[in-house]
C-alpha cells in the first residue's frame, strides 16, 4: 500500500500503519503498552498501602495500659505505666495530656456516656466527669456486704448499668451493677482439669454487647506430663444479668494454645442484627452471632482491633508490624450480611506492634511499639482511607482493563492484517 503525499489518514489507517510488521511506529506502540503495564502495576501496588496513616512517638507519658475516648473523639482518659507506677491522665485538644489524681491504683477505664468515665481500681470504682484534675470514689452497695473489691475491668452502656470483673485470692468473678447496686459474683466454669491451680480461669476483659448482656474473656492453664510446661487455654463467655442473684455465665468458645485479647462490639447499622461482636487473639479471629454462636471471621488472628465510623473492622497483624487487615461488611438485596477481607500495608518505616486499638470519632488509634521497642501511636483516618483506597483500587482496575483491551485489539488486528499470508 502506497500513501499519497499530503493525504490525511483516518485513525484506523494510522492504527493499521502502526501495527504493520514493517512499520517503525510499532516501537512506539510497544513503548506505550509497557508504560501502561507499569502504571497499572504501580496503582495496584499502592492501592494496598493505607493512606491517612499518621504515626508519632509517645514515650513521654510511659507505657499505655488502657485508654477510652468519648464519642466525638476529642477527649480521653488513659492509664500509663511509668517506672513501675500507674498514672491516670486525661487528654483533650486544648490542654494535651494532664495528670488526674486518684484515690486507689487504677486498672481499667471505660467511657460510660454522659461525658463521664468509670475507673476500675484496686478498691472499687472511681468516676471522672471529664472536667477537673481528680477522680472521685463511687460508693457501691455490694451484695455480700463487702466494702469494695479489686476491679480489673469494667464495661457500661449509658453510665447506668454494666459489668465488672473482680479479682481476689479466691479467683475471678463477674458482677452486674445497676446504679449503686452490685450483684453477687459468678465464678466462670472451668475449662481444664480440676485442682488448686489447674483449670482455674482468670477473667481479663469484659465488653457489653447489649442491655444486661456482655462477653467476657478468660484464660486457664492445663498441665501435662511435664509440670513445668503448662498449656494455656483461651476461653470466651456469654454473660447475662438476672433480676436477682449473680449473672449467668455460659462458656461459648475454648481453644488450647492461645489467648484471646480483645472484644469489639459491632454496629448493627452496618453488621445487621445477626452479628453482635468480634473477638480476636494472636491466632484467632472470631465473630459472634446474636444467639452466641462462634464462627471464624478471618484466617489469621491479630494483636488489636477496632471498628471505624463506616463499620469496617481494622485488625493489626500479630506477626507482621507493617500489616493490617480491613474487614468490611456488605449487605445484599435479601438483607444478608457478608464481609470482605483485604490485606493492607502500612507505609514503609511506619511499623507498629500494636497491643491496643480504640475508636476515636472518625479515627482509629493503634498503640504499641515499633521494631526498635519505642512506644508509638498510629492514627488511621478512616475517612481518607475510605475515599483514597477506593479510588486507587478502581483506577488500578481501570488501567488493567485498558491493558487487556489494548492487547486483545492489537492481537486481533495482527491476525486481520496477516490473514492469507501463510498457513495456520
Amino acid at each position: 500500500m502506497h500513501d499519497k503525499p499530503g493525504e490525511e489518514k483516518s485513525f484506523l489507517e494510522k492504527m493499521q500503519y502502526w501495527l504493520r510488521e514493517e512499520s517503525d511506529m510499532q516501537w512506539l506502540s510497544i513503548g506505550v503498552f509497557f508504560m501502561i503495564v507499569i502504571a497499572g502495576a504501580f496503582f495496584f501496588d499502592h492501592s494496598n498501602v493505607i493512606p491517612g496513616w499518621v504515626q508519632s512517638d509517645v514515650t513521654e507519658q510511659g507505657t499505655l495500659m488502657d485508654i477510652d475516648w468519648n464519642d466525638e473523639g476529642d477527649k480521653a482518659l488513659a492509664i500509663f505505666l511509668d517506672n513501675g507506677n500507674k498514672n491516670l491522665m486525661s487528654w483533650d485538644g486544648e490542654n494535651g495530656w494532664k495528670s488526674i489524681e486518684y484515690d486507689s491504683e487504677p486498672n481499667a477505664v471505660d467511657f460510660s456516656g454522659l461525658d463521664q468515665w468509670f475507673i476500675g481500681t484496686n478498691d472499687g470504682i472511681e468516676l471522672w466527669t471529664g472536667v477537673g484534675d481528680s477522680s472521685t470514689s463511687w460508693v457501691m452497695n455490694w451484695a455480700d456486704n463487702s466494702s469494695s473489691k479489686r476491679i480489673v475491668d469494667i464495661s457500661s452502656l449509658g453510665g447506668v448499668s454494666g459489668f465488672i470483673i473482680t479479682q481476689s485470692m479466691d479467683g475471678s468473678e463477674v458482677h452486674y451493677f445497676s446504679g449503686t447496686e452490685v450483684s453477687s459474683g459468678t465464678t466462670p466454669p472451668s475449662t481444664g482439669s480440676e485442682g488448686n491451680s489447674e483449670g482455674h480461669v482468670q477473667l481479663t476483659h469484659v465488653e457489653m454487647i447489649g442491655t444486661q448482656r456482655a462477653l467476657v474473656i478468660g484464660s486457664s492453664s492445663v498441665y501435662g506430663i511435664n509440670p513445668t510446661n503448662a498449656l494455656t487455654i483461651g476461653s470466651l463467655y456469654d454473660v447475662s444479668a438476672t433480676e436477682t442473684g449473680s449473672p449467668n455465665v455460659q462458656l461459648i468458645h475454648s481453644k488450647a494454645g492461645v489467648e484471646l485479647s480483645q472484644i469489639i462490639s459491632l454496629n448493627d447499622d452496618f453488621w445487621g442484627d445477626e452479628y453482635i461482636a468480634a473477638v480476636i487473639g494472636p491466632t484467632d479471629c472470631l465473630i459472634i452471632s446474636l444467639d452466641g454462636i462462634v464462627s471464624k471471621l478471618c484466617d489469621e488472628g491479630g494483636s488489636s482491633a477496632a471498628i471505624d465510623s463506616y463499620g469496617a473492622l481494622w485488625i493489626s497483624s500479630a506477626t507482621n508490624s507493617l500489616e493490617v487487615n480491613k474487614i468490611t461488611p456488605n449487605e445484599d438485596r435479601d438483607g444478608e450480611i457478608s464481609y470482605v477481607t483485604r490485606n493492607l500495608q502500612l507505609p514503609e518505616n511506619y511499623e507498629i506492634n500494636s497491643r491496643l486499638a480504640k475508636s476515636s470519632g472518625e479515627k482509629v488509634h493503634f498503640y504499641g511499639t515499633n521494631d526498635n521497642g519505642i512506644e508509638v501511636k498510629g492514627i488511621l483516618d478512616s475517612e481518607a482511607s475510605q475515599s483514597v483506597l477506593r479510588s486507587l483500587d478502581m483506577l488500578g482496575q481501570l488501567v488493567v482493563f485498558i491493558i487487556a483491551i489494548s492487547v486483545f485489539g492489537a492481537t486481533a488486528w495482527q491476525f486481520y492484517e496477516n490473514r492469507g499470508r501463510g498457513s495456520w
